[in-house]
This record gives structure tokens, C-alpha cells and sequence, in this order.
């Protein structure tokens, strides 16, 4: 597991604003449905289960937002993480496939409703989502996500050379673009979707992470530092960040990491020229190259480094020259200020997964990149799970036992090193 450094400020932290930690556990409680992980899926599960009408426990083991959910670039994407509609029902058959697709679909415009509904302010602005297109072949590949998802009914767009050039301000031979998408502070989001939380009545501990569960008569206690939650049912929405805490579930995914930079705010002239009309940008390079503006219009991207070494010197120049050559309108290589990294799982297939571990114990998640928006829609749909409210077959994903990534002490390493070869490739696209 790669650790992060949670208690040092960075930019989504330093422009969200402020929400108190809450207490940690202290003692033993009871509960209906305990919720283990404070990310947007275990907040979007509490949620969930609380709109079910039951009594909610929240666990999380640092503070919340100090993990991925809090850290990541903020797109709020409803798309896939590299496949196409089609290939989805193919994978799972027809009525899963649609089931599924409809939530992808939906769920940037889920994410923003959970916003309106609590009077969130994390910083969100829906002007949609655009992946353009380098090459030839990349742009095929965006037609065939763009007809698709047109004919399943999605409000989606198409971008020829020049509208995807002018609105981005960096070249590219067109692209798609996803018009209920956008971007916020995911910081902010995750902080107040946990107020939000606390106000209808969840009890949320910070700095209890659990570290057993075991059975107890019809139900689960799980151990923390100080106390235990008992409950008749449990969620764990440990993702990355998944220990030991069940015995081979952190063997199910990959962590990787990742680092966000941003430049100074930049001014009109430029503002005029690079991503107009604020839009949330990811291109379709195997080395992705994504953007946006935060509240007060500093351009914020990222990457990964194959060795960690003087990471932020290192991270603020890979993306100031990614940057420099992206938009001509900087006339140069911009200064790059913040930075920041963070930990988010794959999996090899890049399908989430619903695990039952145990009668009364599951685990959803792992979203491969596609986790804002995706996580707070499948997210309500585990706490709707776990109160009750929905059978394994009306899930929107397939309900299976665990699924081990193979060699996956070799996997890990590969996953966070292959990003040269990726560069490889995309130069000689």
C-alpha cells in the first residue's frame, strides 16, 4: 500500500471550505448498517442505506476526504474507463449491460443532484466533459463512444478538428463531448457530502479504522483502536486503501498512484484561449492527458512517476512541459505552484466490483480512474443493498466472491511502471 502524507494542505484542501473532524469511537456501539470508509462510495453507501430508513454508522480510518476521494483531479466523467457501451453488454449480457450503462450514463448528473439537493458548494461546474481525440485510430475509437452512447440516449455531442482545437487550444483531430459532465474540488465535495450526512442523521467517527471484523450472532462487530460497531450488516468501501482488515481483499486490486500539479490563476488573455468555456478535458493517449480550471482559474492536471524520487520538483516540471507543448497560448512552459499525490485502485478488466465476502458483508468499488461520479451513484445502490432494498439481481453489477488479481505482488509493480511504455506507444502513434 502506498502511504500518503493526509495531514499536509493541499490545493482542493486549502480552497474547500472548512468542516471539523468528527470525534473517533469511543466505546461499543450498535447499528443497522455499518459502513467502513469515508471516500465518496462509502459516504454515497451511508447515504444510501439512510434514505433506506435504517440506522447508519460511518467508519473511516483517517480523516474524510484525506484519501483519493479527496485528492483525485475532480472530472466528473459519465463514460467508461476505455470501453464502449456495447462491449459492457457483451461482458455482462443484455439486461446487466443496460442496467449498468444507464448508471454510467446518469451519473454525472447524479453527483451534481446530490450537490443541489444538500447545497454543496465544492466548486462545481457542469460545462461538460470532452475526450478528443491524436491520432487517427484514437478518433475511430471516439466515434464509436460517441454514436454509441448517442443511441443508448446520452446527451453527447460531436467535435470536428476545429471545434475540438478552438475550445481546447491545443490540437487534436476532434473528439466527443459528454454535456451532463464537468469538474469540482473533489475536497470539497467529499467534506460536505459528510456534513450533509451528519445532518440526516448518520454518525460519522474519524480516526477509527477498523481492524477486525468478525461474527457475532446475526450479524458483524468490527474493532477499532478504542471501541466496536456491531451491526447487522457491513459494508466495506476500503478501496486503495484496503488492509488487512479481511483476509484477501486487498489481493482483488491494484493501488496506484498518481500526483495532481496546478499553475498560478491565469489571466483573461489566456483563459480566452485554453479550455473555453470551462470545460473538464481527458484526451484518449495511453499517457493521458487531462485538464481543468479550479474556482479560481488556476489550470490543474497531472500524472505518475515510474520512481518517486524528488517527486514534486520532478512533478511540477513533467507537467509544466506536458502543458507547454499542449497550448500554444502559453508561448512557453507555465510555472507550475501546487502539488499533490494521491492512491486510486484498478483492476486489470477495469470493471467494478461488487463482492459478497460473507452473508451480511460486501465490498463495492474500484473504479480504475472513473471514480467521482461513478462511485456516488453505485455507491447509494450498496447502502440500498445493504439495507435491504435491493436483491444481488437487481444490482447493476454482477454479485460474485472475490476476485483475486493474478500474480498480484508482480501486478502492482507492473501497473505503476509500464507509464514509459504508454509514452512509447503514444509517440509512435
Amino acid at each position: 500500500m502506498f502511504e500518503v502524507d493526509w495531514k499536509t494542505p493541499h490545493l482542493w484542501r486549502k480552497t474547500a471550505p472548512p468542516r471539523p473532524a468528527a470525534a473517533a469511537l469511543d466505546g461499543d456501539i450498535t447499528t443497522d448498517v455499518l459502513v467502513v470508509g469515508g471516500g465518496f462510495t462509502g459516504l454515497a453507501a451511508a447515504l444510501g442505506a439512510r434514505d433506506s430508513g435504517v440506522n447508519v454508522v460511518l467508519l473511516e480510518g483517517n480523516e474524510i476526504g484525506s484519501a483519493a476521494s479527496g485528492r483525485n483531479n475532480g472530472l466528473v466523467i459519465s463514460h467508461h474507463s476505455k470501453a464502449s457501451p456495447s462491449e459492457f453488454e457483451a461482458a455482462y449480457g443484455r439486461t446487466l449491460g443496460e442496467r449498468y450503462n444507464r448508471m454510467v450514463a446518469d451519473a454525472a448528473g447524479v453527483a451534481f443532484g446530490l450537490m443541489q439537493r444538500f447545497g454543496i458548494d465544492a466548486h462545481q461546474v457542469q460545462e461538460g466533459w470532452i475526450q478528443p481525440a491524436h491520432t487517427e485510430t484514437t478518433l475511430k475509437r471516439a466515434r464509436i463512444f460517441y454514436e454509441e452512447w448517442k443511441a443508448f440516449g446520452a446527451n453527447v455531442s460531436w467535435l470536428d478538428r476545429k471545434e475540438a482545437t478552438d475550445i481546447i487550444g491545443s490540437p487534436y483531430l476532434g473528439g466527443w463531448k459528454v454535456l451532463n459532465s464537468g469538474h469540482i474540488n473533489p475536497f470539497a465535495m467529499t467534506v460536505g457530502l459528510a456534513a450533509a450526512l451528519e445532518r440526516e442523521g448518520v454518525r460519522i467517527f474519524e480516526n477509527a479504522r477498523g481492524t477486525a471484523i468478525e461474527k457475532t450472532g446475526d450479524g458483524w462487530r468490527v474493532t477499532t483502536a478504542k471501541g466496536s460497531v456491531t451491526a447487522r450488516e457491513v459494508v466495506l468501501a476500503t478501496n486503495a486503501l484496503t488492509g488487512d482488515v479481511w483476509p484477501g481483499l486487498k489481493r482483488t486490486l491494484i493501488p496506484f498512484k498518481v500526483f495532481q500539479s496546478a499553475t498560478d490563476p491565469l489571466p483573461d488573455d489566456l483563459r480566452a484561449r485554453i479550455l473555453v468555456g470551462n470545460p473538464a478535458v481527458s484526451d484518449m493517449r495511453n499517457d493521458i492527458r487531462y485538464f481543468h480550471y479550479d474556482c479560481d482559474n488556476r489550470l490543474v492536471s497531472g500524472g505518475t512517476h515510474t520512481l518517486w524520487f524528488d517527486e514534486a520538483d520532478r512533478g511540477r516540471a513533467k507537467v509544466s512541459q506536458m502543458l507547454g507543448q499542449a497550448f500554444p497560448a502559453f508561448g512557453g512552459a507555465p510555472r507550475m505552484v501546487e502539488y499533490w499525490h494521491g492512491t486510486f485502485a484498478v483492476v486489470p478488466d477495469r470493471r467494478p466490483r461488487l463482492y459478497r465476502l460473507a452473508p451480511g458483508l460486501v465490498f463495492g468499488g474500484v473504479y480504475s480512474g472513473r471514480g467521482v461520479a461513478l462511485s456516488l451513484s453505485l455507491g447509494q445502490e450498496l447502502g440500498r443493498w445493504a439495507a435491504g432494498r435491493r436483491a444481488d439481481d437487481q444490482m447493476p453489477l454482477p454479485v460474485t466472491a472475490m476476485k483475486p488479481v493474478p500474480f498480484h505482488p508482480v501486478a502492482v509493480q507492473i501497473a505503476n511502471r509500464m507509464h514509459p511504455w504508454h509514452r512509447f506507444k503514444d509517440g509512435k502513434a
